[in-house]
């Protein structure tokens, strides 16, 4: 139940270490390491594949379940039907884009968060990072 709680939080998009600095700097330029405590979000090169891999769950889920429905319920030609799904797939991968990433860096930090790569250097100063 607490990993349940600790994931539902990703929401909110704050450090999963210490939960106060915000993970974005903007819509879609996220921090490298916490503010606040001087957590690393991404250690390693690789670590941004889980969000692509969230968010090609998500923008497929959408499009087939959008082209499901229109398909069901007979509007349009097949090619709107395509056309509408895919826009809805790609819309839904856009407007989940800092869910997705907030969600993979929180998976990260439940998993190998206790890793020295994650770690903020001896010399990090709060306020600095970022």
């Amino acid at each position: 139940m607490k990993l349940l709680f600790h994931l539902l939080s990703s929401v909110r998009m704050r450090c999963p270490h210490c939960r106060r600095s915000r993970l974005a700097r903007h819509y879609f330029a996220f921090r490298e390491r916490c503010g606040t405590c001087g957590y690393v979000f991404q250690g390693e090169s690789g670590d941004f594949w889980g969000t692509v891999v969230i968010l090609y769950t998500i923008a497929g889920t959408l499009g087939i379940a959008t082209g499901a429905v229109l398909i069901g319920w007979g509007v349009g030609t097949l090619t709107a039907q395509i056309y509408a799904a895919t826009l809805v797939a790609a819309g839904g991968a856009l407007l989940c884009f800092p869910f997705a990433k907030s969600l993979w860096i929180h998976l990260l930090y439940r998993t190998r968060g206790h890793f020295e790569e994650y770690r903020p250097p001896e010399d990090f100063r709060p306020g600095a990072g970022g």
